[in-house]
């Protein structure tokens, strides 16, 4: 929700500062500039990355208002709670557990468990879907980043074209002035829309994939530690090393075995 506060603040600081210079608002208004840079910049990353990264891209704004995140903290108490079922009952057991689950990288996870993968082919298949759900999730980021590479230059150009617009009327001095001045409102949605916008939605979904990147490999984690049958406690232990927040570790409940079945893993 911060990210959201600080678009809309900045697009008020430049509107605002305008109308400080007593400059009416419908100076800041053009269609002929919105139409040249906006459509101009999305078509260059049409060519660039192709449709579904630019729809993807779009559809990742709904991040700004309620960003991805894995509870890292539920997640080590369902591990160790699928420990503790998977030893007692058999690794078929988590088939039931399955349905429940809704992050696709743990229900497949878990399948991979049930259907009794080999340990060296469960890491590698695990990597490899971490891998491709980190390019997904880092898409929106590349895109944004190019679109605030092309706007500028595709403002400066719409200026070009208004000034060229401006020469062809020389006979009407009373315009020149008016015309110059929308001439270059394309260099400022350009400029702006790369400098308030692009490059900050880049910079904000880059940082949310390397973040979601840092919960998956706590993921990984403790699905390695579920597939090799360790016991809840020592799964617990395991990946509470990987939380900054040590005072929120809780104590094992009385349904994982005890301390002295099974020490903890180096």
């Amino acid at each position: 929700m911060s990210s959201l506060l600080g678009l809309i603040l900045g697009i008020l600081c430049v509107v605002l500062g305008a109308l400080s210079d007593s400059d009416p608002l419908s100076a800041l208004y053009s269609l002929t500039a919105v139409i040249i840079v906006m459509c101009g910049a999305f078509s260059a990353a049409l060519v660039h990355f192709g449709l579904v990264p630019i729809v993807t891209a779009v559809k990742g704004l709904g991040w700004l208002a309620k960003p991805p995140k894995v509870d890292l903290q539920q997640f080590i108490e369902q591990v160790a709670e699928w420990s503790t079922l998977a030893r007692s009952q058999g690794t078929l057991a988590l088939e039931n557990v399955i349905p429940e689950v809704s992050d696709p990288f743990q229900k497949q996870g878990l399948q991979m468990i049930v259907d009794n993968t080999s340990p060296e082919d469960f890491a590698v298949i695990l990597e490899i879907m971490a891998e491709q759900t980190g390019r997904t999730q880092m898409a929106p980021a590349e895109v944004w980043e190019a679109l605030g590479g092309y706007s500028p230059t595709i403002g400066v150009m719409g200026a070009v074209l208004g000034l060229i617009h401006v020469m062809m009327r020389l006979d009407h001095p009373e315009e020149l002035g008016q015309g110059i001045a929308t001439a270059f409102v394309a260099t400022i949605y350009g400029v702006g829309f790369a400098n308030l916008i692009a490059l900050p939605l880049g910079a904000r979904f880059k940082h949310l994939a390397k973040e979601l990147e840092r919960e998956r490999h706590v993921v990984i984690q403790g699905f390695m530690l579920l597939a090799e049958g360790k016991p809840g406690i020592v799964i617990r232990q395991n990946l509470q090393s990987f939380i900054e927040d040590k005072k929120s570790k809780p104590k094992p409940s009385a349904a994982d075995e005890p301390a002295g079945a099974a020490q903890p893993a180096e």
